[in-house]
């Protein structure tokens, strides 16, 4: 699908200066035996990309499906898989290769494992936001120290920091049984109002800003060095997510977003991984 949606925009996938950069990734589900595993894979993405060398390979998460826990028998393959990227990089299937809910004990460990054949870790792909900071403090801090960008998925909390819901604007079914209790409260331990008045905050700036509330979200994200991988629907919403580069929130205006996200006393979902 990729592929076939670059070829009828008339972009290129690769690696050079011009090129579309794709990042695809490996899971590692229990099927998935050793670090052959990890190269078989990325060439079957590769040429499903049609191309020799993908720019970002990714380990999805780390080796945490183990079907066999419950009755004592646990086997994680973590390293077997890291030395299956390593290899992808080795060949040069991978250009650069990186990794995905990891949390700080994980990213050094995998840091160090490829250091020590000279390949750099190139990214750590985490689900970070306003509303979602303060779980992943430590991860931030790891990856700062070895120098290893992060990637934020979820930079507008599945559509929380977007502005579009509210008490009359709820997300549609089934979407609202799980978001419901993030906008309106009022259950499930969540107070009343919800994320209300974080999102008043974010109305704020953005109007003294001349810009949208989610691209005040998403520049939050940049302003913290981390990179936002947001999603769009259509041209539309792409284009208006670019509008969130080429300038920074002062640290007046990213200290009165967390203090606002601090107030509303609970965070987005971590989406059901928690870092290691």
């Amino acid at each position: 699908l990729t592929a076939w949606a670059a070829a009828r925009a008339g972009i290129k996938i690769g690696c050079g200066p011009g090129e579309l950069h794709v990042a695809t990734k490996f899971a590692p589900v229990p099927w998935r035996p050793n670090a052959e595993s990890v190269v078989e894979a990325c060439r079957a993405s590769a040429e499903r990309l049609g191309v020799e060398q993908i720019p970002l390979y990714q380990i999805h998460f780390p080796d945490l499906i183990q079907p066999l826990k419950a009755f004592g028998l646990e086997r994680r393959k973590d390293e077997e898989y890291w030395e299956g990227l390593a290899r992808c990089y080795e060949m040069g299937l991978a250009a650069n290769v990186g990794v995905c809910n990891y949390g700080p004990t994980y990213v050094a460990r995998v840091h160090a494992f490829l250091a020590a054949r000279g390949i750099p870790l190139a990214s750590n792909q985490i689900n970070y936001s306003l509303m979602y900071r303060k779980s992943v403090e430590a991860t931030l801090a790891k990856c700062a120290e070895l120098s290893v960008p992060v990637i934020s998925y979820f930079p507008l909390a599945n559509g929380l920091l977007s502005g579009r819901y509210d008490a009359d604007n709820l997300p549609k079914f089934p979407k609202s049984l799980t978001m419901k209790k993030y906008v309106v409260g009022g259950a499930d331990g969540f107070p009343d109002g919800g994320y209300t008045p974080l999102l008043r905050e974010l109305q704020r700036i953005a109007a003294a800003r001349g810009m949208s509330v989610p691209q005040v979200s998403i520049n939050y994200v940049v302003s913290k060095g981390a990179i936002p991988i947001p999603g769009a629907r259509n041209a539309e919403m792409a284009a208006a997510n670019m509008g969130a580069m080429g300038w920074r929130l002062s640290e007046a205006e990213v200290g009165a977003l967390e203090a606002a996200a601090d107030a509303i006393g609970f965070e987005f979902s971590s989406g059901g991984f928690r870092l290691e």
